[in-house]
């Protein structure tokens, strides 16, 4: 919330119209958590800055999972 809220302070209080999350490092076994835990984290701060605009942001999320040998 607070990157958005900085974002929003540098482009005249407007609100990003897009969002690339990227997540690094994530290995095999915690790819579920990540989508059943971090995701919707990502989408409650979203909306909890949007509540009053009249749209909502596009979410795209990248993960990039570990390769450990």
């Amino acid at each position: 919330m607070a990157a958005i809220r900085a974002f929003s302070e540098k482009h005249n209080n407007e609100f990003p119209t897009n969002f690339v999350i990227y997540r690094d490092g994530v290995g095999e076994a915690m790819q579920n958590q990540v989508l059943a835990t971090e995701i919707p984290q990502f989408e409650a701060a979203i909306n909890a800055m949007y509540n009053k605009a009249s749209y909502k942001p596009e979410i795209t999320v990248v993960v990039c999972n570990k390769r450990i040998s």
